[in-house]
């Protein structure tokens, strides 16, 4: 009788260590996917020299093309981009849902512009508390 108990046990223990590695696996892939948006992103900007109508239109369309649907809230202040189908920015309040979020800093004559993309981990019923920030800064770019 011992074996069998020792037995179901240790099976327990491998189901809840291969359903933990999976959630880690799933996690490590999305964060992956957000950390390439973001940083495109941050390349975009830099190339475009800030916040436009070239580089908002090439984000959004490249944030369309490659499947990135997270929304998620802004900081007060923040700049964000509602529709990836509009060009159109609006202040964050801290409520409203954004694709991603802009906000540029003026230091020693360039603009540092910080960008927050989204990712979430997907399990249904507790969708919107695992929704995480991926943030980063962009190079100064000389202001003219």
């Amino acid at each position: 009788m011992r074996e069998a108990i020792g037995a179901e046990t240790i099976f327990k223990a491998i189901i809840i260590f291969t359903l933990i590695f999976a959630a880690f696996v799933a996690v490590a892939i999305t964060y992956n996917k957000a950390y390439r948006m973001k940083n495109q992103t941050m390349f975009i900007l830099e190339k475009y020299e800030g916040i436009n109508d070239n580089s908002l239109r090439i984000i959004n369309n490249y944030l369309k093309n490659n499947g990135y649907k997270t929304t998620g809230s802004c900081d007060s202040g923040d700049y964000g981009i509602k529709s990836l189908d509009d060009i159109t920015y609006a202040t964050a309040n801290g409520s409203d849902k954004f694709y991603y979020c802009l906000k540029p800093v003026n230091k020693d004559n360039k603009t540092y512009i910080t960008i927050k993309v989204f990712f979430r981990f997907g399990l249904p019923f507790l969708d919107d508390l695992l929704t995480f920030k991926v943030t980063g800064e962009t190079k100064g770019i000389r202001n003219y």
